[in-house]
């Protein structure tokens, strides 16, 4: 039981004034084995890109713990537009480098190219300079590849949403062929719902996670099940892609649920556990899936102090202790961290996010640290600059929770 825990603020992003980064977006973080974290943010860290109210490329960044508790950020790398692009979405662990990908820049066929594929190395001695590798351009939009995880051999899987000519989208993985050459694969492309039919194989996924067994899962946000309510409402899917026998190469989806309107659409990929259930988030509940049984662990309201509008996912820790976030409500209505107790499931609020320096509306996954302490990141707050518009102030912060 991790009921009443602590949450400590560990970073507050600075944005432009100081060319450091903002908005975390929703990817999460990573921990090494010393116990920094690294990610990633969507905008800020200087250089040309502009996409009103957002300036900057964006950062990769460092955390470094002390023994006094205080955590200082390196940025590891600020992008800078043109052939070196912006927009980073996500980081991947694998073979002893991190990995991520670009939005924009590279030498594609998009305007502002179509971004890329690059390898992050340690400096060789502490606190030397971190390299970036561009390692694959993104030829065309039709294959672009969000990277969410990785196997054995270095292979890097992901998805990517829609494009003009696959506007349901598609499940990708790049090939490692040889040291550090990779090749672009479309491993399935979803066809959504057909003119005429009620139910389809779905339509936009979030990304892919791997289970014990080398298949592929996710969650679609459209695409699975249309019922005609109010007009026609459109519901995804919680999908497996089963690898390749020979003769064949081509991976084989089933469709393991369909969403419909008691469950809404779903807002997150998938986690897995140590026994095989799959987990995720929709507009108003977590699911748990298991052996072809899809079951609500929990419902969410729309009226504070209830937390509600779940966001970022799920992270289950060994124990089966099922931890998330909601973007709004909550006792002050800037969104909560709950926690889910097995074997009924029961509901914890672990914070309630105060907003102004304390941060609000967490929309990116959690992960768990050492002796299960969860830390993510809310979008804005922190009351350090960041304008953006719609009512937030500050460009978003980094929190850990504590017993």
């Amino acid at each position: 039981m991790a009921f009443g825990q602590t949450e400590t603020v560990i970073y507050t992003f600075q944005g432009q004034p100081g060319n450091d980064g903002y908005y975390p977006g929703s990817f999460p973080l990573l921990l090494d084995g010393s116990g920094n974290l690294y990610g990633m943010t969507t905008y800020g860290g200087g250089g040309p890109c502009t996409s009103a109210p957002y300036t900057g490329c964006g950062i990769i960044f460092q955390l470094v713990p002390s023994s006094s508790g205080k955590w200082t950020e390196n940025a590891i790398w600020r992008f800078h537009g043109c052939m070196d692009g912006g927009y980073p979405a996500g980081l991947v662990a694998s073979g002893g480098h991190f990995w991520g990908v670009t939005g924009i820049g590279g030498s594609g066929s998009c305007s502002g190219g179509c971004g890329y594929l690059f390898r992050l190395d340690r400096p060789a001695t502490p606190g030397g300079t971190w390299t970036k590798t561009d390692v694959f351009n993104f030829p065309a939009v039709d294959y672009k590849c969000g990277i969410t995880t990785a196997d054995a051999h270095g292979n890097l899987y992901g998805a990517y949403s829609s494009t003009t000519d696959r506007p349901n989208g598609y499940v990708c993985e790049l090939t490692l062929t040889s040291p550090n050459v990779f090749t672009t694969l479309n491993l399935y492309e979803f066809a959504g719902v057909a003119r005429g039919s009620k139910v389809g194989d779905g339509a936009n996924p979030f990304g892919v996670t791997f289970d014990s067994h080398g298949n592929l899962w996710g969650a679609t946000v459209f695409g699975g099940y249309c019922q005609r309510i109010q007009g026609g409402s459109w519901y995804g899917t919680i999908f497996e892609l089963t690898p390749p026998a020979p003769p064949s190469i081509e991976w084989k989806e089933t469709v393991a649920y369909r969403f419909h309107r008691k469950d809404l659409n779903a807002v997150s990929g998938v986690a897995i556990d140590s026994q095989g259930a799959v987990y995720g988030v929709t507009d108003i509940e977590t699911y748990k899936f298991l052996n072809g049984n899809f079951s609500v662990i929990a419902n969410f309201s729309n009226y504070p102090p209830s937390g509600y509008a779940p966001s970022g996912g799920v992270v289950v820790d060994c124990a089966g202790n099922v931890y998330g976030t909601t973007a709004a409500g909550g006792q002050n209505g800037y969104g909560t961290v709950y926690q889910l107790t097995p074997p009924n499931y029961t509901y914890a609020t672990l914070h309630d996010f105060a907003g102004g320096t304390d941060g609000w509306n967490p929309e990116g996954p959690m992960i768990l640290g050492s002796g299960g302490a969860p830390y993510g990141t809310t979008q804005i707050g922190g009351n350090n600059g960041c304008q953006l518009g719609f009512g937030g102030t500050g460009c978003g912060i980094i929190f850990r929770l504590v017993p």
